[in-house]
């Protein structure tokens, strides 16, 4: 046991020594081929192979909320983001190189595609006037806000279309952070929230209110889980303008493209 231990601390001592420049450059077209495929493997389903259509951080941006050098990315992909979906991978160091130096070349896409948050139709001083008032958005996205994601710098990690479709409709891809579980109790009580967490014996739930409540499943008769958001569609409640309108602030939040 003693041995194993000595093992574990040294390999968390090596991967802690992280150069701080890629040891790869972009011209290296047999890394980059690697990159591609270790992309292709273990980043595409969140991220897509274009940096822009997946579920994920649109990585064909220069900006990274987490720290854009080497150093500071090789971490993010190593050990991931903690209460995020972006979970650490357990690689080899050179796989991790590759991996980010073909993020860099998506990276280089920017601007060439034509795709992506950046300008477009509406007004983003409205749209900041109907994301805070008639829309409620600020409400669960606001930074202290607990029932939605932080929406900074989204316009920069998310692509116009996604924005468009996640706000019309919002039940297609739900976050594993923001599963919606119902509570049912013997007493009669049905509670309706976030998932917060659930053991053998208990479950804790946050309700719309921000309240986390905690439950006994002796005291329960169902916890389920529910294929819906707890954001509402907004499909029919606003119109064409406002969508462009609310679409040009959120393109234009801090970190966003201006």
């Amino acid at each position: 046991m003693r041995v194993l231990m000595a093992v574990l601390v040294f390999a968390a001592c090596v991967r802690g020594q992280i150069r701080e420049t890629n040891p790869f450059p972009l011209t290296d077209t047999v890394a980059m081929g690697k990159g591609k495929q270790l992309y292709s493997f273990y980043c595409v389903f969140c991220h897509g192979m274009d940096g822009i259509s997946g579920r994920g951080a649109q990585l064909a941006s220069s900006y990274r909320k987490h720290g854009s050098s080497d150093r500071e990315m090789y971490r993010t992909i190593a050990d991931g983001v903690p209460g995020t979906e972006m979970s650490g991978h357990f690689l080899e160091e050179d796989e991790i190189w590759k991996i980010l130096l073909f993020v860099r070349q998506l990276e280089q896409s920017v601007g060439k595609s034509g795709q992506g948050c950046g300008a477009g139709a509406g007004d983003a001083d409205r749209g900041s006037a109907l994301f805070r008032g008639k829309a409620g958005c600020h409400a669960c996205h606001g930074k202290t806000s607990r029932l939605g994601p932080d929406l900074t710098g989204v316009g920069a990690t998310r692509s116009r279309e996604h924005l468009r479709e996640s706000i019309l409709n919002p039940d297609k891809e739900i976050s594993r952070r923001f599963r919606t579980a119902m509570v049912k109790t013997r007493a009669g009580e049905s509670v309706r929230g976030l998932l917060m967490n659930e053991d053998e014996y208990t479950v804790h739930v946050m309700d719309t209110s921000e309240r986390i409540r905690s439950f006994r499943r002796v005291d329960l008769i169902e916890v389920s889980m529910l294929k819906e958001s707890l954001m509402p569609s907004y499909t029919g409640k606003i119109t064409v303008n406002e969508m462009n309108d609310l679409l040009a602030y959120l393109c234009t939040t801090p970190g966003g493209s201006k």
